[in-house]
């Protein structure tokens, strides 16, 4: 009830009032999901949370996609690619200048770091598969955990504020103005297209289609995520959101006309980002963070920093849109649900489909990009 009473709180104050609209309705679920877990008002940990991580945030890929033309739209992913490598570059500068600075301070250090190098490319998923590859100890896992947690929400607070800082504007004046002439444009049509009111049948219509392909994503991942198959296969066909995304995205392609007719689909889903944005915030624990792991906090913030710096400075010297790589070092510190979010959030149309196929690149890569940081790093350090 909380969860939900804050995302609702969070789109009522941005759609009524213009700070609130400027700081983004994302934003500010993120900081009251924060405050009242750091306050001790909400538990940094609960059944509830599993429930939406399980149930919910799968949801929303198939709810925001199922209307869309990917043809229109993958396209326009050509210079977020570009961007993507170039955060992905400074996570794995990162990486090693954070192990060249605290291999003394933390036993171990090497065996974590490609766990987020693969973390800070991808996402969870291979923050997972790296902890099973290289087996750090576990308290250094926790430890990293609760510091990720609290400085990520540090990160993306920074990043979906930047588009609103006029100093930052000013370094990356938009230099392709009709390219979000246009993408304001299509969001306007759409919105006058999908202003008829949602019925009840409208609903049911969107969340069973939305259930059937979650549900089938599922469960041909449990099964193909066995150890008997290949790697390739595993990492195909046993990752549950890049079978999301493909589904989600051959829906309106095989089903063009009755996707067409569907409505509600994009309220559903922004609603439920609104939760993930408050589960974001929830288990930044900063008196966690601060007594507990000070040294790992250390550890993600020189990773991130450097994400950060590597991002916008060679963004700056390639000319890159602002736009770009800020959705850039989104996607390859939080992964694409992040990207989606914040996308939807901002009302980056446009970045919403390139974000999630960015997000499962980092999937890809990162597992391969940290393992190999890992072995050159144990061997050195």
């Amino acid at each position: 009830m909380t969860l939900i009473s804050i995302a609702t709180i969070s789109i009522y104050l941005e759609e009524k009032y213009k700070l609130f609209k400027k700081l983004t309705g994302a934003l500010v679920a993120m900081m009251l999901g924060m405050l009242l877990s750091n306050i001790g008002f909400l538990p940094t940990a609960s059944a509830s949370y599993d429930l939406i991580w399980e149930y919910i945030v799968p949801l929303t890929i198939p709810l925001l996609l199922m209307k869309i033309n990917v043809k229109t739209i993958v396209k326009e992913a050509g210079s977020l690619f570009w961007a993507f490598h170039l955060s992905a570059l400074g996570t794995i500068v990162g990486s090693i200048i954070a192990v060249a600075l605290l291999y003394n301070a933390v036993p171990h250090l090497a065996q974590i770091v490609p766990a987020m190098t693969g973390s800070y490319i991808g996402g969870s998923i291979n923050f997972v598969a790296l902890v099973a590859a290289f087996e750090p100890p576990e308290d250094l896992v926790n430890a990293t955990i609760v510091a990720d947690n609290g400085i990520m929400a540090i990160y993306f607070i920074l990043l979906i504020a930047l588009p609103s800082m006029p100093l930052i504007r000013k370094l990356f004046p938009r230099i392709n103005e009709a390219k979000f002439k246009k993408a304001e444009d299509s969001a306007t049509a759409n919105s006058d297209e999908n202003s008829k009111q949602i019925t009840l049948l409208d609903i049911g219509f969107v969340l069973t289609i939305a259930f059937v392909i979650t549900a089938m994503s599922v469960l041909i991942s449990d099964y193909f995520s066995a150890d008997r198959f290949s790697g390739i296969v595993r990492g195909l066909l046993g990752q549950k959101y890049i079978l999301l995304t493909t589904f989600s995205m051959l829906f309106p392609i095989l089903f063009p006309k009755f996707a067409k007719t569907l409505n509600g689909n994009n309220e559903i889903g922004v609603f439920f980002i609104f939760l993930f944005f408050v589960l974001i915030g929830v288990p930044a624990s900063i008196k966690t963070v601060i007594v507990g792991a000070p040294i790992m906090l250390i550890f993600c913030a020189i990773i991130l920093a450097f994400n950060f710096l590597v991002t916008f400075s060679l963004g700056k010297l390639f000319k890159f849109e602002l736009e770009d790589l800020v959705m850039a070092a989104i996607v390859t510190s939080g992964g694409p649900m992040n990207g989606v979010a914040i996308a939807k959030a901002k009302g980056w149309n446009a970045y919403i489909v390139p974000s999630l196929l960015m997000g499962i690149w980092g999937y890809i890569i990162g597992n391969y990009t940290g393992y190999f940081a890992g072995l050159i790093l144990e061997n050195i350090f």
